[in-house]
């Protein structure tokens, strides 16, 4: 079994150690929600933390696919603003900052230790009441950058060396290709997008057919591009990293807080729907470091997806092991 023991089955474990135990690029998308280290469960001076938090946060890189995303959320946006920083230097860009709204209007939610009236905390602090979390989505589309020049790579590669192939077998070079489409020549012109990896394009179904011919009819008798446009576009959209668009969604979501349980710090299970509906399938395997209260897993088993997922705290993982036999109710979705 190796590693695959570990899916579906909580684990009491370091997180790298957890990670340590995966292949490269098994994983199609990472929740992380690590110790946010403030307040009194500050542990570690503030530069150690981060380096603590690159640890890690290479490891997340290495074991998530090349179109895998990956989620980091944290109460403090300069320390996230950081972490965001190391995420890309590992290879994916920031695609979106979340805000999460745990607030929503609604006056009967505790905060601070006291209960809202309007935007107004009744016991007198001299600032707004902190009623948000963050969230950064990274991946990345196209050119995979790695610090390691043994693991950089080209996504689209596999489509991009197929068009390129033909375009040489064909004989015909980058600008020959832009005259006999008509297409604009400066700086290269679109041959550059069909066929380097700078700045590629997958051709449409149009300049797909016009480049066939083009083939064609330059190398006489030749029999160029036979691959069906159809099964091209299949394969460009398996190498995206996956995004099923969840409609009117901001990057500000107004979802309540989790109810009190015997975790501090509980995630609802609402935001973990969100994440893993729109940025994974079914079947994908999800990994969240962090166990804590369990949220992660329990939404993966509801929405059929495989996951991975561990914690140090041998008490966290005994009872939320016993959670996921009782899976919470989805708490409804405030909206502004």
């Amino acid at each position: 079994m190796g590693w695959r023991s570990l899916i579906g089955t909580p684990q009491c474990i370091d997180c790298l150690d957890l990670m340590r135990q995966l292949p490269d690029g098994v994983v199609k998308l990472i929740f992380a929600d690590p110790p946010y280290n403030i307040g009194v469960f500050a542990k570690m001076p503030a530069a150690d933390y981060l380096a603590w938090c690159e640890s890690w946060i290479a490891e997340a890189s290495r074991v998530l696919a090349a179109n895998g995303a990956l989620w980091v959320s944290h109460s403090e946006p300069l320390v996230l603003a950081k972490l965001s920083e190391i995420v890309s230097k590992y290879g994916r860009g920031l695609v979106n900052w979340v805000t999460w709204d745990k607030y929503n209007g609604n006056p009967t939610l505790q905060a601070c230790g006291g209960p809202m009236v309007g935007m107004t905390q009744v016991n007198g602090l001299r600032s707004l009441p902190q009623m948000a979390e963050y969230l950064v989505y990274h991946a990345d589309e196209g050119e995979w950058t790695t610090q390691c020049d043994r693991e950089r790579g080209f996504i689209f590669e596999p489509l991009r060396a197929y068009l390129d192939s033909e375009r040489k077998r064909a004989e015909l070079t980058h600008g020959q290709v832009n005259d006999g489409l008509g297409l604009a020549t400066n700086g290269g012109g679109m041959a550059s997008h069909f066929f380097g990896r700078s700045q590629w394009a997958l051709p449409t179904l149009e300049l797909y057919n016009a480049l066939r011919n083009l083939f064609n009819n330059h190398n006489h008798g030749g029999e160029y591009l036979r691959r069906e446009y159809e099964d091209l576009r299949r394969e460009y959209e398996g190498l995206r990293y996956v995004f099923n668009n969840p409609g009117k969604v901001s990057s500000v979501w107004q979802i309540p807080p989790a109810p009190r349980t015997w975790h501090p710090t509980p995630k609802p299970e609402a935001l973990l729907e969100r994440i893993i509906l729109a940025t994974s399938n079914e079947g994908d395997l999800v990994l969240d470091p962090f166990l804590g209260s369990g949220t992660t897993m329990r939404v993966c088993q509801r929405l059929n997806r495989r996951w991975i997922s561990g914690d140090i705290c041998a008490e966290y993982v005994e009872r939320a092991t016993a959670d996921l036999a009782q899976p919470q109710q989805l708490p409804m979705e405030v909206t502004a």
